[in-house]
C-alpha cells in the first residue's frame, strides 16, 4: 500500500469514525454489489445489463425499469451534471415516499397514486423509456440512501415551491421540498 492510499484510508476511517460517534448514526455498509458497480466506470455501468443495474439497487426489475422511465420522462430531459442531480433528485423524491408514512410503501404504488405523476397516468413515461442517465440516477438515489447522504425531500413540480412545505432546491426545470 502506497502513502497516498494509507493516508486516504485512514482519513476514510477518520470521517466513519466521526460521523458515526458525533451524529449517533452507524455507518451504512453499502452492499457488496453495490461496491462491485462503483468500482467499474462509467461506460463498464452503463453497459450493464438492465436486470443486472436492478440487482445493484436491490429492486425488482419491473419496479427498476419503472423509476428510471418515471426518472427520465419528469426531469428537464438535457444530458448535462445537472441532469443527472435531476434524475436522482426525482428518484429520491419516489424512494423517500416508500419508506414515507403518508405515502404508499412499494415504489409501484407510489408512482400510480392518484394525482401524484402526470406522466405515469397519461403513460408518457412508456413512450420517454428509461436512458442510460436515469438509470445511474436510480442508483446514485439508492447509494446517497445507503450513506445517509440522501434528503428526506418528499415532493417536486415544475411550478415552483410547494406553500407549507420547507424548501430544498430547484435543479434543472424542478423544485424539491421536504
Amino acid at each position: 500500500m502506497t502513502k497516498i492510499t494509507a493516508i486516504i484510508c485512514a482519513i476514510a476511517y477518520c470521517i466513519c469514525t466521526y460521523t458515526s460517534v458525533c451524529m449517533r448514526r452507524p455507518p451504512i455498509e453499502i452492499p457488496s454489489v453495490m461496491q462491485v458497480y462503483l468500482s467499474f466506470t462509467q461506460e463498464e455501468q452503463d453497459a450493464l445489463p438492465v436486470d443486472v443495474k436492478a440487482n445493484v439497487a436491490e429492486m425488482e426489475l419491473s419496479e427498476f425499469k419503472m423509476l428510471s422511465a418515471v426518472c427520465e420522462a419528469e426531469s428537464d430531459r438535457n444530458k448535462n451534471a445537472e441532469s443527472l442531480e435531476n434524475r436522482t433528485l426525482i428518484a429520491l423524491v419516489i424512494l423517500n415516499r416508500v419508506d414515507s408514512k403518508k405515502f404508499p410503501n412499494t415504489i409501484t404504488k407510489v408512482l400510480k397514486q392518484r394525482g401524484q405523476f402526470a406522466v405515469v397516468t397519461s403513460g408518457a413515461y412508456k413512450r420517454v423509456g428509461r436512458t442510460k442517465l436515469s438509470d445511474r440516477a436510480v442508483i446514485e438515489a439508492v447509494r446517497r440512501k445507503y450513506q445517509n447522504e440522501a434528503p428526506n425531500i418528499l415532493y417536486f413540480n415544475c411550478r415552483g415551491f410547494f406553500r407549507g412545505h420547507k424548501r430544498y432546491k430547484k435543479v434543472g426545470d424542478n423544485y424539491f421540498s421536504y
